[in-house]
C-alpha cells in the first residue's frame, strides 16, 4: 500500500469540490498550519472520514484498503460526482478500481445491515402491538379488581351496620319470650288432646289455637323481619354481581395468558391463462381471376388475348380425412373457348400464408383430346379476413406425354 493516501485524498476532494469546510477539527496531530489541513477538515464535514477514538488523525500513519474502501463507499453515498469535471471523476474512480473488492464488501456489508435494520423493525412494530394488547388487557383487569373491591367493602359495611332502630310500638313480649309462651302452650295443648273429651276441655282448646295464631301474626309483622329479608335479598343480589365480575376477570387473565394469533395469508388471486382467440374455420371458397398459358409458348406472346382466360372455381377444404374437392371454369373472350375442371385438393394450415396442393383433370371440348390431367400448386394470402388472394401454377400432361404449363391468380372468398 502506498504511503499515506489520506493526504492524496483529501487534496482530490478539495479539488473535487472546489470549497474547503470553515469548522475547526478537532484532531490533535493536525496543527493550525499543516498544509493539508483545509482537505482534512472538508473531508470530516463531509462524514468520509471519522479519524480514531483518541481524538487523532494519524496523517503519517499508512492507510489499509479496507479504510480507502470505506472512504470511496461514503463518497459515492453523496451523489457528489455528478456534478464534477471530468479530470476529477477520474481520478476519483481510479483511486476507487485499486480497492475495489473491498469496496463490494463493504456494499454488501451495508446492503445486510440494511435488511438487518428493516427485519428488527418489523419485529420492533409486532412486539409493540402486542405489548400494547397486553396494556389494555391489564387495565381492564385492574378496573374489574377495582370495582369488585368496591363491592366487597359495600357487602361488608352493610353486614356491620347496626341495626335501624324500628319505631315506637306498643311495649310487649319480646320474641323469646313469645317462643317460650308457644312451647308452653302447645304443650298444653298436646296434655288436652290426651285428656278425655269434655265440652269445657275443647272450647280451652279453640282459644289456645286462636292465640297461637295471633301470637304467630305478631311475630311475623315486626318491622326487624322485613329488614332483614330486604338485607338478605340485596347480599344475594351482591353476590350474584361479585361471581360474574370474577368470571370476567379469569376470561380476561386466560386472554392475556394466550399466545397472540399468527397473521393468516392472505389469498392471492387466481390468474388464469387467457385462451388464444382462435379464428372461425372458414371451409368452403369462392374464386374468380385470369389464367393463361406458360409452356408451351403462344405464338402471339404469353398475354395476347387468346392465351388469356377468365377463371371461376368453387370448392369445399375439408370433406374427408382432411382432403377437399374444387371444381373450376375458363372462358376465353377472344376464341370463345370453354373449359372444365376437377381436383381433389389439400390446404396445409390456415393463417396468413396457407399453401395448398391438387391433382385432376381437365376437359376442353375444343381440343382434339379433350380430356387430359391437370395439378394445381399454390398459396393463399388472407389479407381481410374471409377475403383473400390466391397464385398458383398448373402443370399438366397432355396426350402423347407432352408436357404444359400454366398459371392463374384472383381474389377468393372463404366461408
Amino acid at each position: 500500500m502506498r504511503k499515506s493516501r489520506v493526504t492524496l485524498l483529501g487534496l482530490i476532494l478539495a479539488v473535487f469540490f472546489g470549497a474547503f469546510a470553515h469548522a475547526q477539527t478537532q484532531f490533535r496531530d493536525v496543527p493550525a498550519g499543516h498544509w493539508a489541513r483545509q482537505a482534512v477538515e472538508f473531508a470530516v464535514q463531509c462524514g468520509l472520514i471519522e479519524g480514531f477514538p483518541d481524538g487523532t488523525f494519524r496523517g503519517n500513519q499508512n492507510l489499509t484498503r479496507y479504510q480507502a474502501a470505506l472512504i470511496f463507499f461514503r463518497l459515492y453515498q453523496t451523489n457528489r460526482l455528478e456534478n464534477t469535471r471530468p479530470e476529477c471523476r477520474l481520478a476519483v474512480e481510479r483511486g476507487a478500481q485499486e480497492v475495489a473488492p473491498e469496496l463490494q464488501q463493504l456494499q454488501q456489508r451495508f446492503a445486510a445491515l440494511e435488511r438487518t435494520t428493516q427485519d428488527q423493525a418489523a419485529r420492533l412494530a409486532a412486539l409493540e402491538a402486542e405489548v400494547k394488547r397486553a396494556i389494555e388487557t391489564s387495565e381492564k383487569a385492574a378496573a374489574l379488581e377495582q370495582r369488585l373491591a368496591a363491592l366487597e367493602q359495600q357487602v361488608q359495611r352493610l353486614a356491620q351496620a347496626p341495626a335501624q332502630p324500628a319505631p315506637a310500638q306498643p311495649e310487649g313480649p319480646t320474641p323469646a319470650e313469645l317462643q317460650a309462651r308457644i312451647a308452653a302452650l302447645e304443650q298444653q295443648v298436646q296434655r288436652l288432646a290426651q285428656a278425655p273429651a269434655t265440652p269445657t276441655a275443647t272450647q280451652d282448646a279453640v282459644a289456645l289455637e286462636r292465640r297461637i295464631a295471633t301470637l304467630e301474626e305478631q311475630i311475623r309483622n315486626r318491622p326487624d323481619a322485613a329488614r332483614v329479608a330486604a338485607l338478605e335479598e340485596q347480599v344475594r343480589g351482591l353476590s350474584n354481581q361479585v361471581t360474574t365480575l370474577q368470571n370476567q376477570v379469569n376470561e380476561l387473565r386466560q386472554q392475556a395468558q394466550q399466545p397472540a394469533p399468527q397473521p393468516q395469508p392472505q389469498p392471492q388471486p387466481e390468474v388464469r391463462p387467457v385462451a388464444p382467440v382462435t379464428p372461425p374455420a372458414r371451409n368452403l371458397y369462392f374464386g374468380a381471376g385470369a389464367a393463361l398459358g406458360i409452356i408451351p409458348q403462344p405464338a402471339g406472346g404469353i398475354f395476347d388475348s387468346s392465351n388469356l382466360n377468365l377463371t371461376g372455381m368453387v370448392g369445399v377444404k375439408n370433406v374427408f380425412l382432411g382432403f377437399g374437392l374444387r371444381a373450376g371454369l375458363d372462358y376465353n373472350l377472344s376464341t370463345q373457348a370453354l373449359g372444365v375442371e376437377g381436383y381433389l385438393m389439400r390446404h396445409f394450415g390456415s393463417g396468413l400464408v396457407s399453401p395448398y396442393l391438387g391433382v385432376g383433370a381437365r376437359f376442353l371440348p375444343a381440343q382434339a383430346n379433350p380430356i387430359y390431367g391437370s395439378a394445381a400448386v399454390g398459396l393463399d394470402l388472407n389479407l381481410f379476413g374471409p377475403l383473400g388472394l390466391f397464385v398458383e401454377g398448373n402443370p399438366r400432361f397432355e396426350s402423347g406425354g407432352n408436357f404444359g404449363l400454366g398459371a392463374r391468380a384472383g381474389l377468393k372468398l372463404n366461408f
